[in-house]
């Protein structure tokens, strides 16, 4: 006599149903944690841009500029020479990033966009805000003030420490 090792069909079918319905349970938890952590992720990548931007012009002693692009969802940060704002051929350009996907520059409130950490690291002005925005409308703000900090504000902190 030989004996058959194996599955049933419906062992097989049993198992194939139970999968579906973990899938059924898991993908809408994945995809409604998706863009909050694209969002958080975004605000760490920023963050660290800032914060390298602040150390490069303590170590050089020199102006690096912050530019931010809300219509194209990036920003730049370079070396500023000659203190114009605007990066010239021999300016090279430190850092840049595009947001991910879902996740939107929706406004700063720098002049033009613009802000720059000075030889001693601190911010143009009294500092500022930036805001982004994943398409769920969740908003997270980095605020960066006077003496160069940059710090994360998200959920009620957005609006109760502004």
């Amino acid at each position: 006599m030989h004996k058959h090792s194996g599955f049933t069909l419906i062992e097989l079918m049993t198992i194939i149903g139970l999968i579906a319905i973990l899938f059924t349970i898991a993908i809408p938890n994945y995809i409604g944690w998706l863009p909050k952590y694209r969002l958080g992720s975004a605000a760490r990548d920023l963050l660290s841009a800032m914060q390298h931007a602040r150390l490069t012009a303590v170590k050089k002693n020199v102006d690096v500029q912050v530019k931010f692009y809300p219509d194209q969802d990036n920003y730049r940060v370079f070396t500023d020479y000659n203190g114009d704002k605007d990066q010239d051929a021999n300016e090279p350009t430190i850092k840049s990033g595009n947001m991910p996907g879902g996740v939107y520059l929706k406004e700063t409130n720098f002049d033009n966009n613009t802000f720059h950490f000075d030889g001693r690291g601190l911010a143009s002005g009294s500092g500022g805000t930036i805001s982004l925005e994943n398409r769920l409308k969740k908003q997270t703000l980095i605020r960066v003030n006077r003496t160069g900090n940059s710090r994360k504000c998200t959920g009620n902190a957005v609006y109760k420490r502004l």
